[in-house]
């Protein structure tokens, strides 16, 4: 929000007292000092268990600035809203502190938020397993699973995106300006496909990549480092990086050191609200790896220009980044402008069932104005947005009433992906570095989408 200026206003009186040949006058200087006010700060809820999410949200009237104390800390805006996970069995005191013109006029206000202990997650992870994910249910009058026990990568559902990066505007690129490079997060992988030239082992027949195939019922999504030396244009090898297929002319020469896939189901597998969407699956191992993988969704018309980022909504239902755990996945809400503030949650499970040793699922219930995120077989979610609740769309619009298509991806680096750790990468194309290749993949065991009768 935008600071409000304040004005300490200095009134001058004048008297005029005249007659015959006579008069007089005088100035009075009188200062009004405006005192700061807040009107509102309260939390979303004041008992939680340990793990769950408060939002904290709070208005102000002729302040100048606003700081806290307490639980929290930093500087804060004179009126918005902040997200919190407690984690700590405790009592939490939450202080506000704003001052007006004068440094020495101080109004504070404090909330206080229980978190209580849960045992959510033991009751489910007491049991050793390979997957905790929900078990797919047949129970909506619109219904549509893909489990991938066909080997062969559905044209009519999936469409790969290509490149290091992505047009800004309609009819690009005219200009560097319009190209964005690195997928506007200074990525390093180049992502492949099933077209002539744009992959190393394209298995035309099956649609299906040395980055992205279908192996014992699972997708899987393989980043590749190629470690060995550069070949030239004219003799290459499977292990040498890739060679940019915009340069097939001959007119430059592009390499890429890194490769991956990202696909989409944009104008394909179109969702909408009042559905119920799970992703059961595992990522990469290695954190601050470099490994940035991501299950996702953007606005149906994205890809046409018809819509922009952020403007018309992201919705990330998982994604796993360099400042997270093994045990930590992270779900989050993109909107407004470059200015607005994403709204999150990260959630955790069990050490021992983290989320590189066992597949989980992630379930949205999306919806008009509310959207809820459920991991594995929990009854309750673990992250809730109505959009009544979030004072940031009092000043932004809320674009999560519209159609929004699904993303599969493992980005390499970036500024969220971090430096990639080469060790954990595979380094040809079977990956016969690893001794677990799938250590080095994102898999996806199911996508179930239904309709929320």
């Amino acid at each position: 929000m935008p600071y409000k200026n304040i004005y300490i206003f200095t009134i001058f009186f004048l008297f005029s007292c005249g007659g015959g040949g006579g008069g007089g006058s005088y100035d009075s200087g009188v200062t009004i000092s405006i005192n700061p006010i807040i009107n509102t700060f309260t939390s979303s809820s004041s008992s939680i268990d340990s793990g769950e999410t408060i939002t904290l949200s709070w208005s102000t009237t002729n302040t100048i600035s606003c700081s806290a104390d307490g639980d929290w800390d930093g500087d804060k805006a004179q009126t918005g809203s902040q997200n919190l996970q407690l984690s700590q069995a405790k009592t939490y005191t939450f202080i506000l502190n704003c001052r007006g013109e004068d440094p020495a006029n101080v109004v504070s206000k404090s909330i206080d938020v229980q978190v209580n202990e849960s045992d959510t997650s033991a009751s489910i992870y007491s049991v050793d397993k390979s997957s905790y994910c929900a078990t797919p249910n047949n129970d909506s009058s619109s219904y549509w699973i893909e489990d991938f026990s066909n080997d062969t990568l559905d044209d009519s559902v999936f469409t790969y995106q290509e490149s290091n990066g992505f047009c800004s505007i309609e009819g690009c690129p005219n200009g560097d300006d319009d190209w964005v490079r690195g997928w506007g997060n200074d990525e390093k992988q180049y992502y492949t496909s099933c077209r002539d030239g744009y992959s190393k082992r394209c298995n035309a027949e099956k649609n299906t990549t040395e980055n992205v195939f279908i192996e014992d019922g699972f997708l899987k999504i393989q980043p590749i480092y190629y470690e060995d030396t550069y070949g030239s244009l004219t003799d290459t090898t499977e292990d040498d990086p890739f060679e940019d297929p915009y340069c097939s002319d001959g007119s430059c020469s592009y390499t890429w050191e890194y490769t991956s896939a990202r696909i989409m189901t944009s104008s394909k597998k179109i969702i909408s609200p009042g559905s119920e969407i799970t992703v059961c699956f595992k990522i990469p191992e290695g954190s601050g790896s470099g490994h940035w993988p991501a299950i996702w969704m953007l606005p149906q018309g994205f890809i046409e220009y018809q819509k922009s980022w952020p403007y018309d909504g992201e919705n990330d239902l998982m994604e796993h980044m360099k400042y997270h755990q093994p045990y930590e996945t992270q779900s989050t809400i993109h909107y407004g402008d470059g200015g607005a503030q994403p709204i999150y949650k990260v959630e955790s499970v069990p050490a021992n069932v983290n989320f590189y040793e066992k597949f989980h699922s992630v379930t949205l219930k999306w919806e008009i104005d509310r959207l809820e995120y459920y991991l594995d077989t929990q009854a309750t979610p673990y992250f809730s947005i109505e959009k009544s609740n979030e004072t940031a769309f009092n000043n932004y619009y809320w674009p999560f009433n519209d159609n929004f298509y699904l993303l599969l991806n493992v980005a390499v680096g970036g500024s969220s992906g971090g430096e990639p750790d080469k060790r954990y990468y595979c380094k040809d194309l079977d990956c016969n570095n690893l001794a677990d290749k799938d250590k080095g993949r994102m898999l996806i065991d199911y996508i179930e989408i239904k309709s929320i009768d």
